[in-house]
């Protein structure tokens, strides 16, 4: 896993998630079945939080990107760096 913090953040929850189901497994409050039919979803979950969390940022991103485009001063070709000598 790259070091992207969206990919830590989804696999952070899906190792909480799992842990959830690991220690109902545990104790005996759910069956092999059902915790591997929410382990399933927990890897569905985590990956749609991961495209999400990625398509979400890009546009942050670009959003923040037009945003410093626009604030930027325009320059004409007739504006000269130096001034001229009086």
């Amino acid at each position: 896993m790259n070091g992207n913090p969206i990919n830590r953040l989804a696999a952070l929850l899906g190792l909480v998630a799992v842990g959830v189901i690991a220690y109902g497994v545990a104790t005996g409050s759910l069956d092999m079945v059902e915790a591997a039919t929410r382990a399933g979803m927990t890897f569905v979950a985590v990956l749609v939080i991961r495209m999400i969390g990625r398509v979400g940022l890009s546009a942050l991103a670009g959003s923040m990107d037009r945003q410093v485009v626009a604030e930027m001063p325009q320059r004409r070709a007739s504006d000269s760096e130096t001034l001229p000598a009086a």
